[in-house]
């Protein structure tokens, strides 16, 4: 495939993306509370734990995006924003306020994001159901590849998965 065409197919799928059909972020705004379980491979759910979540409003493209976790004296409550970069791409961020910036991509009323922390890479995924609530899933991995294969060119790397947060969020 040459440059020409490569770019003419990604120009296309960006433009398709862009128009695909989706909840905007003010239709996630509200208050949402739910049940969270981590699950590992080996030893199934870990622990459980209630979560909620509230989105604000937008103000200068930056909206009140507050985690909680747990409840009386295990409570513990993230402030981050939401940030709106681009719209047209789907492109927003989670700003934690403490100098953390965590990209993310509304892509099919699924907001996604891959960043690592340490030894960890994490795929967060929140999604936005028909029917109101949001699924949440905030996948780990390991940072170094378990696997390498070369294909031609391109080397194909596998990574061990560790755990799963998986949480179902109920619009209050």
């Amino acid at each position: 495939m040459n440059k020409m065409t490569k770019s003419a197919l990604a120009m296309t799928t960006l433009a398709m993306l862009s128009t695909t059909a989706q909840a905007s972020p003010q239709e996630w705004q509200g208050y949402y509370k739910g049940q969270c379980e981590v699950i590992s491979p080996a030893r199934g759910t870990l622990y459980q734990f209630p979560m909620s979540l509230e989105i604000g409003a937008a103000v200068d493209n930056k909206a009140d995006w507050i985690i909680v976790y747990g409840e009386g004296e295990r409570k513990s409550v993230r402030n981050y924003s939401l940030l709106t970069l681009n719209e047209n791409l789907g492109h927003y961020a989670v700003d934690e306020n403490n100098g953390v910036v965590i990209d993310q991509y509304l892509l099919n009323d699924e907001f996604l994001s891959l960043f690592e922390v340490g030894s960890t890479k994490l795929q967060a995924s929140y999604k936005l159901d028909s029917n109101g609530s949001i699924d949440v899933n905030i996948n780990t991995f390991s940072v170094d590849p378990i696997r390498e294969s070369k294909v031609g060119q391109f080397v194909v790397s596998s990574y061990q998965g560790n755990t799963q947060q998986r949480c179902k969020l109920f619009k209050w």
